[in-house]
C-alpha cells in the first residue's frame, strides 16, 4: 500500500472518531480509499491493543464501525 506521505498518518489515530475515519477514507491520503484506511486502523489496534486505555480502545472500534459502513456504501455504489 501506498501513501503520498508517511507524514499522513502522524496524528491520525489520536483525533475524535469521526475526523478519524474521515481521514482514514480520503482518497487523497489512501489511494486504496475506506479498505486501505480499515487495513490500517486493524494493523494500529493489533500493534497498539495493549497499551491502549479502555476509552481509547472503544474511540477506536467506532472508528472500526464507520470505517466499516463506508466501505459497505462504496460497494453498494460500485
Amino acid at each position: 500500500m501506498k501513501t503520498h506521505s508517511i507524514e499522513a498518518l502522524s496524528g491520525i489515530f489520536s483525533k475524535p472518531p469521526e475526523l478519524m475515519a474521515d481521514l482514514l477514507s480520503s482518497n487523497e491520503l489512501f489511494p486504496g480509499g475506506p479498505d486501505a484506511g480499515l487495513r490500517i486502523l486493524t494493523m494500529y489496534t493489533a500493534f497498539a491493543s495493549k497499551r491502549l486505555s479502555a476509552s481509547r480502545r472503544l474511540s477506536l472500534e467506532r472508528t472500526k464501525k464507520l470505517l466499516i459502513h463506508r466501505v459497505q456504501q462504496a460497494n453498494r455504489l460500485s
